[in-house]
């Protein structure tokens, strides 16, 4: 299972890079081997009298780079989402408005005090050698 997970990554690894570089190795191979490069890709073979040696699958390549970074993607549609709804808050804000303007007319005083006798007490210590 290692093997698996290991070698997935390292496909999507080339996959990234290759995606990334791409327009970079074409120039690369260019530059290293213009001869080679002409014969394989050149779309003017026939019309040398143009000398683009080449140059215009490069412009074709960086036309499609270009063009692929200028296309907007909207994978998701904004809009608006309401997370939580409070539908109590405008009541509740009205009877704490109107309970902070009442007066407290009636105050009851509740508190009595109650002496609890307990009858846990610590235990008692002997010394076996007191000295009286």
């Amino acid at each position: 299972m290692k093997y698996h997970k290991a070698l997935f990554s390292v496909f999507l690894i080339s996959v990234l890079f290759w995606n990334t570089m791409y327009v970079s190795l074409t120039y690369a191979y260019y530059y290293i081997d213009q001869s080679g490069f002409i014969e394989q890709f050149c779309e003017n073979i026939d019309k040398p009298e143009m000398k683009c040696n080449g140059k215009c699958h490069l412009k074709d390549v960086v036309e499609k780079e270009t063009t692929n970074e200028k296309t907007p993607i909207n994978l998701i549609a904004p809009k608006e989402i309401t997370l939580f709804f409070d539908h109590n808050s405008d009541q509740d804000l009205a009877i704490n408005i109107i309970e902070k303007n009442k007066k407290n007319d009636s105050y009851f005083n509740l508190y009595s005090y109650t002496k609890e006798y307990s009858w846990y007490h610590p235990p008692q210590v002997k010394l076996l050698f007191q000295n009286t």
